[in-house]
C-alpha cells in the first residue's frame, strides 16, 4: 500500500450502529453493534472503537485495520429504570494515520422513550422575574411571561389553579428554569381514567395547530387535534390574561394570554399521550405550542 501523505485529504471511514431490540423499554437490556470499515487506502494504526449510551460506554481496542477490512464490536448494557426522553447512542472510532497525526469518525442515533411525567419533558424556560428579564425565552426572541404577573393571577410555583372546572398544578419551578414543554410529538406516560385530558398553555409565533394521540392501556389509540391562539393579546376565550410580558429591553405593557384545551376521553385506563405535533420546536420558523400543565379530569 502507498504511504500516507500528510497534505492529502481523504474521507473518514464509515462506522455504522444498530440497536437490538429496536424499541426497548426502560430497565431493559439492549445490545449495541458497531461496524467500522476502512475505506481509505492507508493502514489505520492504534484504532479504538467506543460505544456509548446515556453517558456510559465501553471502549474496544482494535489496533491495525488494513484498507478494505472491517471490524465489528458489540456491547450489552441495561437502560436505567427511570430512563426517559431522547437517549443518544454513539459509535466513535479514533485512529492514527501516521506517527504524528490521528483522525476520527462517528455516528449517532437516538432512541425516544416516553417521559415519565410532563415535568420530565420540560425543555423551555418561559418565565422570568421582572428584575431578570433575560433569564427566560418563550418565543425565541427573548420575551417571557412575568413571574410577578403570574403570581398576581394565582399562578405561583406548585399552586393548584382551576379553570372551567378543571384543576391544574402550575409548574413548581423557579424563574429561568425549564417550566414548559414545546409540544412536538413527545410521548408522556399517563395513568388512571377520566372524562377529559386537559392542557394549560399558550402558543408563540402564531396559532399552535397540530395532531396528538391518546394511547389506552388496552393498546387502542385515539387521535385528536388542537388549535391554540397566539399568546399576544387579551382573548375572551383565555383562561388567564396577564397585563404585560417581559422582553429583553424590559416590560412590554401589552397583554398576553394562557389557554386551556384538550380532548374528551373514552372510559378506559390510560397509558400515554403523544403531545400535539406543532412544528419542530422553538425557533423552527413557525408557531410553537407551550404546555405548562396537564391533567386527567
Amino acid at each position: 500500500m502507498s504511504p500516507y501523505r500528510p497534505e492529502e485529504d481523504f474521507l473518514a471511514p464509515p462506522v455504522s450502529l444498530t440497536l437490538e431490540p429496536t424499541a426497548p423499554e426502560p430497565g431493559q437490556t439492549v445490545t449495541l453493534t458497531a461496524q467500522l470499515t476502512n475505506t481509505t487506502r492507508i493502514l489505520l494504526h492504534g484504532t479504538v472503537l467506543y460505544l456509548s449510551v446515556a453517558g456510559g460506554g465501553q471502549a474496544s481496542s482494535i489496533g491495525r485495520l488494513a484498507p478494505g477490512a472491517s471490524v465489528t464490536r458489540t456491547w450489552r448494557t441495561r437502560l436505567s429504570d427511570d430512563a426517559e426522553g431522547v437517549l443518544p447512542f454513539i459509535a466513535h472510532a479514533i485512529f492514527d494515520v501516521h506517527e504524528n497525526g490521528s483522525d476520527c469518525t462517528r455516528t449517532t442515533s437516538s432512541l425516544r422513550l416516553p417521559y415519565q411525567s410532563l415535568a420530565g419533558a420540560f425543555d423551555n424556560a418561559g418565565i422570568a422575574s421582572d428584575n431578570d428579564v433575560t433569564a427566560a425565552d418563550i418565543d425565541g426572541s427573548g420575551s417571557s411571561l412575568s413571574a410577578e404577573a403570574l403570581a398576581s393571577a394565582g399562578l405561583t410555583p406548585g399552586a393548584p389553579v382551576t379553570y372551567d372546572g378543571t384543576t391544574f398544578t402550575w409548574p413548581d419551578t423557579e424563574p429561568g428554569d425549564p417550566d414548559n414543554v414545546v409540544s412536538a410529538g413527545q410521548t408522556v406516560r399517563l395513568a388512571g381514567t377520566g372524562g377529559r385530558l386537559a392542557f394549560l398553555g399558550t402558543s408563540t409565533w402564531g396559532a399552535g395547530k397540530g395532531p396528538g394521540k391518546v394511547v389506552y392501556a388496552d393498546g387502542t389509540e385515539q387521535d385528536f387535534s388542537v388549535e391554540v391562539p397566539d399568546w399576544y393579546g387579551a382573548y375572551a376565550s383565555a383562561a388567564v390574561v396577564l397585563p404585560y410580558r417581559n422582553t429583553p429591553s424590559g416590560r412590554d405593557d401589552n397583554p398576553v394570554s394562557l389557554f386551556t384545551f384538550g380532548v374528551d376521553l373514552a372510559d378506559k385506563e390510560l397509558r400515554s399521550v403523544v403531545l400535539p405535533k406543532v412544528g419542530d420546536g422553538l425557533g423552527s420558523g413557525g408557531p410553537a405550542l407551550h404546555i405548562f400543565a396537564m391533567t386527567v379530569a
